[in-house]
């Protein structure tokens, strides 16, 4: 009994995937003044990580992940309002019931401060 558990385990861990999209010097979805300014100079939070993830059952998705989505939950994450250097993912897993969904990751910049 533990050995079919154990697989079962192993086989859900499989199920998932997640494939890399693409990589952007810079994105926002809000209006962003850069004229003289030195972006390196702003406060900025590296790594910051935003999602959107929508539920899947039998195989009928629950929405459709959207980028902008993924992006505004890096930039409240970040408290900025432009990420540099990033880079944006699918990832997903489905074992009758799952999850799909859009990660984008890099470093969050403020330029609220620099006008």
């Amino acid at each position: 009994m533990k050995r079919i558990l154990m697989m079962m385990i192993a086989v859900l861990y499989m199920s998932g995937c997640t494939t890399h999209l693409t990589d952007l010097s810079m994105i926002s979805n809000k209006n962003v003044n850069l004229n003289k300014v030195d972006i390196d100079k702003l406060p900025q939070k590296k790594n910051v990580e935003g999602e959107d993830t929508k539920f899947v059952f039998l195989f009928i998705p629950f929405g459709q992940p959207t980028l902008k989505g993924a992006l505004n939950d890096a930039l409240e994450k970040g408290d900025g309002d432009l990420m540099v250097d990033a880079s944006v993912s699918t990832t997903g897993w489905w074992f009758l019931v799952g999850q799909t969904g859009l990660k984008i990751k890099g470093d969050v910049v403020n330029t609220k401060g620099s006008n």
